[in-house]
């Protein structure tokens, strides 16, 4: 069943303007006589100096009187041209455009095919191989007629013909005036690919940025988790983490090198929350089934084995010269992003993937195994694509992971992508369809779905080309609509309509200061307490009171402030100054109360042996901001919350050398002779943690205090902070004056509770 949106936002041009140029008025070279020319265009001095060397007007210049007697008409000069050179295609004219063959709508034709037949596509793995053929590669774009009217798949070919004939500077020049929605550019993002997404979300209806508040989602604290496949510099991403900041924590495969994630370079948004994998041969190529699984493998980890809420990928590579081929040299890369999708996206969970032309067998057959794990699929041109190329998205909404189907597509998948890896390289045989035909035409919503979107979109893109064309032959036309439908745009899209600019330098004093009334605070000590009498007299009510192991001791006291200012400057306050650190990554504006610990970790090799590492970790005890998110009035328990929501987002285990950043272990006091936190071992006393680590078997470290903080009646973190108290502990073989026994703590609660 196909549904659409009802269309408004129109936007029509008056007729006075449809066809306005640099001119005033439309002035035809014929129209001028040859004296009113030399009069308005030739330097009198110039034309002086010439008739004493014997020039006489309207004779050409040489000896014999032989050279050319017109003016050159250097307005219209293109690119790098000579004067005079013209190319087949794109000659020099005064030709105007009929605005009138552009349907330009602030909100776009968008249309869902619903997935009801579903629960009967129930093929095996075995049934769907046998559909796969093989061949060798198409050569004719223009035999792939099955999903489209012949007619509209010739135009648009030959439309595309005028790429052959164009200088890129010229080529440039005349997109930037014909495009309607040029002038949106990237607004404040890196690039236009922030944009693309942040059209997509706002079309259909913020289904990507407000997954938290999806029905099948309300019960997750967060973070919420997304991918962006194959799409450095990272544009869709930078929007994610603009509009959602580290509520959301992104994971990213792409090409390493000059096609990376670059989002340190935002403006607008902090990767902290953002990890970059390449998957194991460490090349972030999408295509290589080993990336694929280790890719999966690290991102289901760290989901807790969920997998991300949605995924985004913006593949594809540069086709220049081979325009009319670039959907038969992207189908590796189409059918590995799917495949991607499928392995890591969450159930219920949405799937958004730039595709170029649909017209062959092998497109259409993916998007036919897709649409059919879904509850429904569009196709959608955004307005922030440029008309005249082939780019298109197929977003997908609402996984059926649970289903037999989806386990198969998935297993079968798997077949075509490493058959495909295995003919890479080979130029004679090439997978040229994946779903027969007639299984497709069977499929009637889909068939027709498929057919109308080629069709529409060809239409559309076959205008766009013919407007670029135009607008190259006469450099005088211009778009007068931009300004008007950027404003409507970026107002549909909620983004704000202002300009790129670095963000403000911000150093840890003065992160301080704007979070905290009286920063005097911070310098407060905790008050020791070394006899249990001192103990008994100063914790009046356990109930109020909350423990935390800690690595501290006496000699080395690890727990101080930390302020992030940016993703990769983070200091902390060490007797009464701020000193950077290395490896430790906060979100900008983050100002918390932390320890920093010397974690002992354990994993077991592929021969089952035991293998013990290192691993040094930020533990946050309290948190007066994260980001932009002040907590410092909220109760206890509400900023305990927040700080796990938090450690989970910027925790980053794929990256090894980056410390660690998870939320302290803590428990009520009360509980503390029941059920402790603290074990003695053959060391002394130790912490287990809650495994983090990628297949760690245990994660400890060494307790030689304890802290314990008053969080009764729901105070703020200043009060919690001013009374909290240090324990410095001792194992019983090792007890001395200014210690106290972990024992008589645990005896003394006992009797009290």
């Amino acid at each position: 069943m196909i549904s659409d949106n009802i269309t408004d936002y129109e936007l029509n041009m008056s007729l006075q303007y449809q066809n306005l140029n640099m001119y005033e008025t439309d002035i035809e070279s014929s129209d001028i006589s040859q004296n009113e020319t030399s009069s308005s265009h030739n330097d009198e001095k110039v034309l002086r100096m010439m008739q004493k060397m014997g020039y006489k007007e309207g004779s050409g210049l040489g000896k014999s009187e032989q050279g050319n007697t017109k003016v050159v008409d250097f307005n219209y000069q293109l690119g790098k041209r000579g004067f005079g050179l013209k190319l087949r295609n794109i000659e020099d004219t005064m030709e105007k455009w009929d605005f009138a063959l552009e349907d330009v709508n602030v909100k776009e034709n968008f249309i869902w095919l619903d997935n009801e037949d579903a629960e009967n596509f129930t093929l095996t793995v075995e049934e769907m191989s046998s559909w796969l053929k093989e061949g060798p590669p198409i050569v004719d774009i223009k035999t792939q007629s099955n999903y489209c009217d012949q007619e509209f798949l010739n135009k648009v070919v030959e439309a595309k013909d005028i790429f052959d004939e164009m200088d890129i500077i010229e080529l440039c020049h005349a997109r930037a005036r014909c495009n309607p929605f040029e002038s949106l550019r990237s607004a404040f993002f890196m690039n236009r690919a922030a944009l693309k997404m942040a059209n997509i979300d706002a079309l259909t209806d913020f289904m990507f940025t407000n997954i938290d508040k999806n029905e099948h989602f309300t019960s997750n604290t967060g973070p919420f988790y997304f991918a962006d496949v194959c799409a450095g510099p990272g544009g869709f991403s930078e929007y994610i983490l603009w509009k959602k900041r580290w509520l959301f924590k992104g994971f990213g495969l792409t090409l390493k090198d000059e096609n990376d994630f670059k989002l340190h370079e935002s403006c607008c948004a902090c990767p902290a929350t953002f990890q970059s994998l390449y998957g194991k041969d460490e090349d972030g190529n999408v295509c290589s089934p080993e990336n694929i699984t280790d890719f999966t493998e690290k991102v289901l980890f760290e989901t807790e084995g969920e997998g991300v809420h949605f995924m985004m990928s913006d593949g594809g590579f540069s086709v220049e010269g081979n325009e009319n081929f670039q959907e038969i040299l992207s189908k590796s890369i189409y059918i590995c992003q799917c495949l991607v999708a499928l392995e890591i996206v969450r159930s219920h969970g949405h799937f958004v993937t730039k595709l170029f032309d649909v017209f062959t067998s092998f497109s259409v057959g993916l998007l036919y195994l897709i649409y059919h794990c879904f509850e429904k699929v569009s196709i959608l041109k955004p307005n922030s694509s440029r008309p005249a190329n082939s780019e298109r998205y197929f977003i997908c909404s609402n996984l059926r992971r649970n289903t037999l189907h989806y386990e198969n597509v998935k297993k079968y998948l798997w077949i075509i992508v490493q058959r495909l890896w295995a003919l890479n390289g080979q130029s004679e045989i090439d997978i040229l369809e994946i779903v027969p035909l007639e299984v497709l035409k069977k499929d009637e919503n889909f068939y027709k779905f498929i057919c109308n979107s080629n069709n529409s979109l060809a239409i559309k893109q076959t205008v766009g080309l013919k407007k670029l064309a135009t607008f190259c032959r006469n450099p005088t036309l211009v778009e007068s609509r931009q300004e008007e439908l950027k404003k409507k745009c970026l107002e549909f899209w909620q983004i704000p309509d202002r300009q790129k600019t670095p963000l403000p330098q911000l150093n840890a004093i003065e992160l301080v200061n704007t979070v905290m009334d009286k920063p005097e605070i911070i310098l407060v000590q905790p008050r020791e307490i070394n006899q249990i009498k001192a103990f008994n007299e100063l914790i009046s009510n356990i109930e109020d009171w909350y423990y935390y192991p800690l690595f501290s001791s006496k000699k080395t006291n690890n727990c101080n402030f930390y302020a992030g200012v940016s993703v990769s400057k983070v200091y902390r306050l060490q007797k009464h100054k701020w000193v950077r650190i290395k490896n430790v990554q906060l979100s900008r504006g983050t100002l918390v109360y932390g320890e920093f610990v010397k974690e002992k970790c354990t994993t077991k090799s592929l021969q089952d042996q035991e293998i013990e590492y290192i691993q040094y970790s930020l533990h946050i005890i309290d948190a007066l901001q994260l980001g932009e998110q002040n907590l410092s009035d909220l109760d206890f328990s509400e900023r305990q919350e927040i700080i796990k929501v938090y450690c989970k987002s910027l925790n980053k285990e794929s990256q090894p050398h980056l410390v660690r950043i998870r939320p302290k272990v803590m428990d009520k006091l009360i509980k503390i002779s029941s059920n402790c936190l603290i074990s003695q071992g053959k060391e002394g006393l130790y912490c287990n943690l809650p495994l983090m680590g990628y297949k760690s078997v245990t994660e400890t470290f060494n307790v030689n205090s304890i802290l314990l903080l008053k969080t009764n009646l729901n105070q703020s973190f200043h009060w919690s902070y001013v009374l909290r108290v240090q324990i410095f502990i001792k194992s019983v073989e090792d007890i001395n004056e200014d210690t106290i026994c972990l024992e008589d703590i645990l005896i003394e609660i006992k009797q009290r509770s």
